[in-house]
């Protein structure tokens, strides 16, 4: 465009124009990068928390896996002399009557043999009489009755069962009053 002067309006520089578009792209481009960064920054935390938690978990269940091997170690060794003891058991039963003396030998082997056990924390479950508990009996039987205080509680004990610690090695095998 030609003034009245004759002289052509070339407007601003060039350059002039083009720097604050070039600071705006700059600024928009710094933002942009930290922008990136923090949330790279934000990521990177949240992994770290996670990395955390999931260590300490699994610190925990180690040491919870140990505490546990320490205190049932033992568990198959007992589960496996229960049979053992049983048979003690049926033993001195028979020869009570028969020889006092052989009675007498059997019955301190046995009570070794539960003194043992009540040191690792092994005890017979009580069941006769008790209300009857699906965790700690099996009801192999059942026998009607007509007293009331008396439904639902165990009526005769088949075999014992013991538990170690608060764990239930072998359940008693037990009939219940229904």
């Amino acid at each position: 465009m030609q003034d009245k002067s004759g002289s052509e309006d070339v407007g601003p520089p060039a350059s002039a124009s083009t720097e604050p578009e070039v600071q705006a792209n700059e600024e928009t481009s710094q933002l942009k990068q930290v922008e990136s960064l923090e949330a790279a920054l934000q990521e990177s935390e949240d992994r770290l928390l996670r990395l955390q938690a999931e260590f300490l978990n699994f610190k925990r269940r180690v040491e919870k896996e140990k505490s546990d091997l320490h205190s049932y170690g033992c568990e198959n060794l007992a589960k496996d002399l229960l049979p053992v003891l049983d048979n003690f058991e049926r033993a001195l039963e028979s020869v009570q009557e028969a020889d006092p003396q052989i009675y007498k030998g059997i019955e301190m082997i046995h009570q070794q043999m539960i003194e043992a056990l009540k040191k690792h924390d092994i005890t017979e479950i009580e069941a006769l009489g008790q209300p009857f508990d699906m965790h700690q009996h099996h009801a192999v039987m059942t026998e009607e009755t007509t007293e009331e205080e008396q439904k639902n509680s165990v009526a005769l004990v088949m075999q014992k069962g013991y538990r170690m610690k608060s764990r239930v090695l072998r359940p008693s095998m037990v009939k219940v009053y229904q």
